[in-house]
């Protein structure tokens, strides 16, 4: 990103195909499946012609919230991006005792609102600004975070929420229910996250909606080797890459890596991002932060990509994997991640450590059949996650919330 601008939020342009995002944090640096997901939806949009604007904070790592860029106006490429103060910092011990009290006390006594700004990242200054922006339609997400459960309510019409949810109990209070229904249209990363929000606020039935956020532009001249070879790594290998939040399921994959190392002593998992952070072991290679080509590389070169959270609105990476013609190994335990099983044919799901052990062994001694699955995969993705069809469904409900 450049350096920041000096230019009053007030000059936006009127352009009309035009966008403002607004997302807790924002930035390449930033690890996380929803707000990654906005910053491709950000650049994908301005290669089509888009005007697009994101709105955000000066902060980075969502456990403190803790300043990391200036607030003002700096460029990501064709992306205008707009960053304002972050007022208090998040203590995670008081935002725990916040949170106990927000999901198991009577509503009277829950203090949502002073949990919504505990959750943080709390801007006064950004909720402000939005309530007294320019009518561009404007986007939401995730829904769990304070710039979305008061942004939203303020912005101008119209407005859309991507919720990017999963079952928690954050979904189920009162403050989420209110900005949910501030919103024109929801739009949705898949066909299980709408159900559960359906579910849990059955009056959300009646806004707009669609399902199918982003696309997935994968490199096509990508060397399947290339990672290998620079890690010398000599056999087969699993790749995780992401977070190591809690229903990331990093214990379960680290268990099944040691399993598999077992009965194949050749056998590597693989982990980058945050969870590619520590010390090498006999089954386990952590590689760290990589750059855009070589995670393509590394997914390209691996018998299987893991995808081991519970708590997924979409997964990125098994998209990616399967645009590469990898098969995914995905946790049984998130609808989404076994709807995309069930409907795209190119991944198996599991339910505990063993199970995935023995599913990556199979894998491993069967190449064929883990061709036919990534192909599967590919296909799926080519037929649902493509950013001329993401285009569409944001026309489209654009078109509905037309007041």
């Amino acid at each position: 990103m450049s350096v920041p601008e000096a230019e009053p939020p007030d000059r936006e342009p009127r352009h009309a195909d035009a966008l403002r995002i607004v997302v807790p944090r924002y930035g390449e640096s930033v690890v996380g499946g929803a707000e990654s997901a906005m910053r491709r939806l950000a650049h994908a949009l301005s290669a089509r012609e888009w005007t697009v604007q994101v709105w955000t904070t000066t902060a980075v790592d969502e456990a403190t919230w803790r300043t990391a860029f200036t607030a003002g106006v700096e460029r990501d490429g064709p992306v205008k991006v707009r960053r304002y103060p972050v007022a208090l910092r998040r203590h995670p011990w008081l935002f725990a005792r916040l949170s106990t009290a927000a999901y198991h006390l009577p509503r009277p006594l829950r203090g949502e609102r002073m949990w919504s700004i505990a959750q943080g990242p709390y801007s006064p200054g950004l909720i402000r600004a939005l309530s007294q922006a320019a009518p561009v339609p404007t986007l939401f997400s995730p829904y769990l975070f304070h710039p979305t459960l008061f942004g939203l309510p303020a912005a101008p019409h119209p407005r859309i929420l991507v919720p990017a949810a999963h079952d928690e109990p954050a979904l189920r209070l009162a403050v989420v229910r209110r900005a949910m229904l501030s919103a024109d249209a929801l739009w949705f990363h898949s066909l299980e996250e709408r159900d559960l929000v359906a579910t849990i606020h059955p009056e959300t039935g009646a806004l707009p909606s669609a399902c199918g956020v982003v696309g997935v532009d994968a490199p096509g001249d990508v060397d399947a080797n290339a990672f290998a070879r620079r890690h010398e790594i000599a056999g087969p290998y699993l790749y995780f890459g992401g977070r190591i939040a809690g229903g990331k399921g990093l214990e379960t994959l680290l268990a099944a890596g040691a399993l598999l190392h077992t009965s194949d002593a050749s056998a590597t998992l693989v982990l980058s991002g945050e969870a590619g952070d520590g010390v090498d072991t006999p089954e386990v290679r952590r590689v760290g932060r990589l750059g855009e080509r070589e995670r393509w590389e590394a997914i390209a070169g691996a018998v299987a990509i893991v995808v081991p959270g519970s708590m997924e609105s979409l997964s990125l990476l098994a998209l990616e994997a399967w645009s590469m013609g990898r098969p995914c190994l995905l946790n049984a335990s998130s609808a989404v991640l076994a709807g995309h099983a069930a409907r795209s044919g190119g991944g198996w799901t599991f339910r505990d450590a063993s199970q995935l052990a023995a599913q990556a062994a199979h894998l491993i001694d069967n190449p064929e059949q883990a061709a036919a699955m990534g192909a599967a995969g590919r296909a799926y993705v080519a037929a649902t996650y493509r950013w001329d069809l993401a285009e569409e469904r944001l026309r489209t409900l654009l078109a509905a919330t037309a007041r």
